[in-house]
């Protein structure tokens, strides 16, 4: 590959197409020691199940695990070493352990000298086919082998089921040497086995007289065999056959289209999968929702004609025809209508499957409408650009050839009369002299040599060299010459282009000026994007200074963030000082920002060395070099914000252009800072109004604590204790909030218990009882008016359910009971066992575990009884 200089949008497209392929690729960085990788594709992403950020700066062997005796190896090394392309397939690693075969081609690429930069690693998962291959191989040994012997396992057994006879293939498969299993009973060699499908499919076969046939797996010796019996006399014939690869590959194709569906809901490129028989739609993934706007119920079952997805029905047509003809369809552009009614431009690829046995078509698309419309803004700026250049042209056709004929020599033997227009000499001033006389200085070598190719008989069209003018200014003419054959002379014809040469320079001019626009939108783009995206606010300022140093030429660039507490100025971010600022403070009355920030006003400084300044400021800039500054404040809302200074090297005088650049890029840091703030007071309000939900909660548990008289304390302490089961249970850590909550408020239904049965100090009836095993109903009633509680219904609603479905009120069973309720559970009746009650005294800690271990399984989810254990062991050990 050559190098990566290449122009803007063509580098767009290039990246939009590496993110959007469905190989993996990885860049490395050829020009640091380990080759660390600087760049992964979402392909690889998902081939690896590795994050991006989990690969960067890594070598790449990582995922060779500790296999790295491969014959790969040593070609990827050669390769690298020598700056070469290779292709090989190694043993690698997912992220989970699991192994697969990876095709690799690793390409060189090269900076102008030549001189590798990188390597691009394409990655494909070729698990399937190594596997194939090596089943193919296998297959191909067993062909062979079938020449020279019989390969598939044989043995003859008399009615005692002794073995009579065992080929080698049988043999092996039994682990045995065939002379060590002749005479011997079935059930010595294959103990544990008189269930099998293999002695079940014998026995049918002495009692019937027929084949049999029957898969087992014999775990004496740890094979899948398939074996086809044979009724004979005095015995029976067994051929079987070893299938534990062909089972092992089974296996892992169903777990391979497992995996597949896992990939088609993940990637991110919009996918619809049709039913081939009627054009019904029957599956579709998530990114196909977003980019139609339809839900997956609005879509499933119907065809396209009813969703009017084509806005060309022939277009459907035609690819249905392709199809038909056993053809697919890549990167077809097409026009299709989304839910919203908008007509949209899509590529689609369009190839046939087969899901579940049932023909069906998978649809690939993407939306192309914004790369169209800036196709249409390029053809447009081309179209002007050619506009201007046929003006141009049509200018320099007005202009007046002059036409000469010249000798072997090179002198002129006819010139015509323009020689006045486009030299300023007479005709007869220049004939018989040489031309190379009015050529400058410095184009005669090479205008010797391409006469001499003109007397050799080639054709010159667009030699272009200098003449000096009779003014003695230079004039640029461009040749067209000939020699006929069997003629001397040599005839051309000369027109000036020094305008045109002015023109191209101007051109280039112009071309620069719009490059450099093109960065500066580009640059105001990527900060838009950035302060949109909420990225952290320094990496917002330091890509807002990098556009500074590049865009206006700067030397050092700060941007100091002005601290409302302490009227003081931090630097935030610094660009070009060997000397570090980050984290240090200026104050305002004593620094150039704090002027600035104090006036409000920018501040312009074209040398420095004139200026009063601290002893530690100019101890930075004498260190540094620099001598010009501007300042300006960054201002938002009528606040002053900070403040950015820019310093040069060289005296510097800013023009208007650059005035504007800097004053766009400091009002989009100012925009930066202010987002940035209102954000974190958005924040620190949400956290307000949540802990004041969480005291509420806490107010409302403690004083169901004091009516139902239980210790003080109660729901505090299972709350604790639930929220740190269920996070050793796994509950994912936002999930943690709506535990807490629901633990504290387990029993709100009581509530709605009358006091005369909620306190009865005696047995409850059996009315009381069934009125006091309402009380979850009642949580649900008063939580669910409740927006943020509704999540964390689960544990008032369920925690006197029981594992063996004998609990209350919905007798749910095993894990129908939410996993909170289940924990929550364990924790509740341990508090309750371990704690003073005025109808008895606290048991033991032990007597009370005791009962919880002898109600697992009945009363208790097992799993979850062994993680309280665990969990309590783990901070008796603690305290230790």
């Amino acid at each position: 590959m050559k190098d990566l200089h290449r122009p803007l949008p063509e580098l767009q497209l290039l990246q939009q197409v590496v993110a959007a392929s469905a190989v993996g690729t990885v860049i490395t960085d050829a020009r640091q020691a380990d080759l660390p990788v600087m760049y992964v594709n979402p392909a690889f992403e998902r081939l690896s199940g590795y994050a991006a950020p989990e690969v960067l700066g890594r070598n790449c062997r990582f995922m060779q695990g500790q296999d790295l005796d491969q014959p790969g190896i040593q070609a990827i090394r050669q390769a690298i070493r020598y700056g070469e392309s290779v292709t090989t397939t190694l043993r690698n690693y997912r992220k989970d352990g699991t192994l697969f075969y990876n095709e690799i081609t690793i390409s060189p690429v090269c900076d102008d000298d030549g001189t590798v930069t990188h390597f691009v690693g394409y990655q494909n998962d070729v698990t399937v086919k190594e596997e194939a291959s090596q089943e193919a191989t296998r297959l191909q040994q067993q062909l062979t082998s079938t020449l020279e012997r019989f390969t598939d396992g044989f043995a003859t057994l008399d009615d005692q089921l002794h073995f009579t006879y065992v080929n080698a293939a049988a043999a092996r498969i039994a682990g045995k040497r065939p002379e060590g299993l002749s005479g011997r009973p079935f059930f010595s060699v294959f103990p544990n086995s008189a269930d099998s499908a293999v002695v079940q499919a014998i026995e049918r076969a002495r009692s019937t007289g027929l084949t049999q046939y029957a898969v087992s797996y014999l775990t004496s010796i740890g094979t899948w065999i398939d074996v086809t019996v044979y009724p004979a006399r005095g015995g029976i014939s067994v051929f079987l056959r070893d299938i534990t690869e062909h089972h092992h590959i089974q296996e892992a194709l169903r777990t391979s289209e497992a995996r597949f569906s896992k990939v088609f809901q993940a990637s991110p490129i919009p996918i619809i999968i049709t039913r081939q028989r009627d054009q019904h739609f029957i599956d579709l993934n998530e990114a196909f929702v977003i980019a139609s706007g339809y839900q997956r119920d609005e879509v499933i079952g119907r065809t396209s004609r009813e969703l009017r997805f084509w806005v060309d029905q022939l277009q459907h047509d035609d690819i249905v025809r392709v199809l038909t003809q056993g053809d697919q369809v890549s990167n077809r552009e097409v026009r299709l209508r989304v839910k919203s009614g908008e007509e949209r431009d899509m590529v689609i690829s369009v190839m046939p499957v087969e899901l579940d046995g049932e023909p069906c078509i998978m649809n690939l698309i993407r939306d192309i409408s914004n790369e169209k419309r800036a196709q249409q803004i390029l053809e447009a700026s081309e179209l002007q650009y050619r506009q201007i250049a046929a003006d141009l042209q049509r200018t320099l056709d007005l202009s007046v050839d002059m036409i000469t004929s010249s000798d072997a020599d090179g002198r002129f033997v006819s010139v015509s009369a323009a020689c006045r227009q486009i030299l300023g000499y007479a005709p007869e001033e220049l004939l018989g002299r040489l031309s190379l006389e009015f050529v400058h200085p410095d184009d005669r070598a090479i205008t010797k040599l391409e006469a001499q190719s003109v007397k050799a008989g080639q054709v010159t069209t667009t030699f272009q060299n200098r003449y000096l003018h009779k003014t003695g200014e230079v004039v640029w003419i461009e040749w067209a010459a000939v020699r006929l054959p069997g003629d001397p002379l040599i005839y051309s014809v000369a027109r000036d282009i020094t305008q045109r040469k002015v023109a191209a320079a101007d051109i280039e001019r112009l071309n620069e000026h719009l490059r450099q626009q093109l960065q500066y939108l580009t640059s105001l783009r990527e900060i838009d994007q950035a302060i949109a995206s909420s990225q952290e606010l320094t990496v917002t300022l330091g890509l807002i200074l990098d556009n500074i140093t590049q865009q206006l030429g700067a030397d050092a660039v700060t941007l100091l963030l002005l601290d409302p507490q302490t009227s003081a100025l931090d630097y935030a971010v610094t660009r070009g000082f060997a000397t570090p600022l980050q984290a240090s403070t200026v104050q305002l009355e004593t620094s150039l920002a704090g002027e600035v920030a104090l006036s409000r006003q920018a501040l312009v400084i074209p040398d420095l060395q004139t200026t009063a300044l601290s002893s530690d400021w100019r101890g930075v800039l004498l260190r540094e070099r620099l001598m010009a500054y501007y300042g300006v404040p960054l201002m938002a809302k009528g606040t002053v914000l900070g403040v950015i200074e820019v310093l040069h090297r060289e005296p510097f005088e800013p023009s208007a252009t650059w005035l504007e650049t800097f004053d766009m890029l400091g009002a989009q840091a100012a925009i930066a800072i202010d987002n940035a703030r209102l954000f974190a007071a958005l924040e620190r309000r949400n956290q307000d109004l949540r802990l004041a939900y969480d005291e509420t909660i806490e107010g409302w548990a403690r004083a169901l604590d004091l009516r139902d008289k239980e210790t003080e304390g109660h729901s505090r302490r299972v709350t604790e204790l639930t929220v740190q089961l269920c996070r050793c249970l796994g509950v994912a850590p936002e999930t943690l909030v709506d535990v807490r909550r629901g633990a504290l408020l387990h029993d709100i239904g009581k509530m709605g218990i009358p006091d005369a049965v909620l306190l009865k100090p005696g047995k409850l009836s059996e009315e009381e009882w069934g009125l006091m095993k309402r009380h979850p109903e009642y949580a649900v009633r008063l939580l669910s008016p409740i927006k943020f509680l509704r999540s964390a219904l689960d544990i008032p609603r369920c925690h006197h359910e029981k594992w063996d479905g004998s609990g209350y009120p919905a007798g749910l069973s095993g894990k129908a009971i939410p996993l909170m309720a289940r924990a929550f559970a364990v924790v509740d009746v341990y508090d309750a066992l371990t704690s003073d009650r005025p109808y008895r005294a606290a048991w033991t800690r032990e007597r009370a575990l005791q009962h919880i271990q002898r109600e697992s399984g009945t009363h208790f989810d097992p799993e979850v009884v062994a993680a309280f254990f665990a969990l309590l062991s783990a901070a008796a050990a603690t305290m230790q």
